[in-house]
């Protein structure tokens, strides 16, 4: 069976050797989500003078750190052209295994241990994908109820408590320089590794060309499966530093903790493709999307509108931007549907 992808489709006026689209048009097509997030930013300033302060951008970032990590993992595994939906499960595993693990072996190897075996989730995952050849949709779904289960029977469905006597693994999710929360400068570090990773890494390259058409990476001697499962251990790796993280911030492991944020993060990542006229995920296109979405919640919150609110606006903005793009880009054959 053949199959035909197009992710690097060249357009109709790049066939010809030239490109005849007006230059308006292609300035929105770079700039046009970022003019959006920024008019909604000026908005929100004027509307409420204490939007724009720094005790406020900085509750933005503290909140949106474990969207943030679970988003830019996923954008790997986008990225090479698969799902992940066990991204949420992962994270709450992690934080359980870190939270039973504190009182046995410390803080500090627990943490270890707590990435270790999301990235083991992350290998199998990518093993269900390639080698079993099972649907990313498919597999990951399975793997998120095997790690449903997994985490309701570790913690009987209570809340599994973390000692106040942790101080470093507290100061992790709760310390403060001044009025800057410890996440919030960690968040820029742990994005500037996946940067790296990303752009400057040949993990990221191939993981990027296998994404764009797998036929010609396998047949440019790139091995696929491989990174297609390097791909799934970064995003499960970076769930892991989130899951930590989570518990570290309310003293505790929750047995649902981490559900909530898959929608989201999904969100996140097919906007942030269409910043800077990508077209495609990546790291920083997905962390301006999830501050747009937290920003947008802080603000609509400050006004007193209700979370059903900012749930349809979210909604929206993600079809419009999307939808833009892609009439932006209409001249582009399109044929991938699933």
């Amino acid at each position: 069976m053949t199959t035909v992808t197009n992710a690097a489709t060249p357009s109709r006026s790049e066939a010809a050797g030239q490109d005849k689209t007006h230059p308006f048009v292609r300035f929105l097509r770079v700039w046009g989500t970022i003019l959006v997030i920024a008019v909604v930013a000026i908005g929100f300033s004027i509307a409420s003078p204490y939007f724009l302060t720094v005790s406020n951008v900085n509750n933005i970032i503290f909140s949106m750190f474990t969207c943030a990590l679970l988003s830019i993992g996923l954008t790997y595994v986008v990225a090479a052209g698969s799902f992940d939906l066990s991204i949420g499960t992962t994270v709450t595993t992690a934080s359980i295994v870190c939270a039973l693990c504190i009182p046995v072996v410390g803080a500090p190897m627990a943490i270890v241990l707590a990435l270790l075996v999301s990235m083991l989730i992350g290998f199998i995952n990518g093993a269900l994908v390639t080698w079993f050849r099972i649907s990313g949709i498919v597999g990951t779904i399975g793997v998120m109820f095997l790690l449903e289960g997994l985490n309701q029977y570790l913690t009987g469905g209570y809340q599994v408590a973390v000692g106040y006597d942790e101080t470093f693994f507290r100061w992790l999710g709760q310390g403060r320089y001044g009025m800057i929360a410890v996440k919030s400068i960690l968040l820029f570090v742990f994005f500037a590794i996946a940067y790296v990773i990303a752009n400057r890494l040949r993990t990221g390259h191939y993981i990027n060309a296998v994404g764009d058409n797998p036929l010609a990476a396998y047949y440019s001697g790139i091995p696929v499966y491989r990174w297609v499962i390097v791909s799934f251990v970064l995003s499960a790796f970076f769930c892991g530093i989130a899951g930590v993280f989570l518990a570290a911030t309310s003293s505790s492991a929750q047995p649902t903790g981490g559900a909530g944020y898959l929608l989201e993060a999904f969100a996140a990542v097919f906007l942030g493709a269409t910043i800077l006229g990508k077209g495609k995920p990546h790291v920083l296109g997905t962390l301006l999307g999830v501050f747009f979405l937290y920003m947008v919640s802080n603000g609509m919150t400050q006004f007193g509108i209700d979370s059903s609110a900012r749930k349809l606006f979210n909604g929206f903005v993600l079809l419009v931007a999307v939808g833009a793009n892609a009439f932006l880009n209409k001249e582009e054959l399109h044929l991938k549907f699933i």
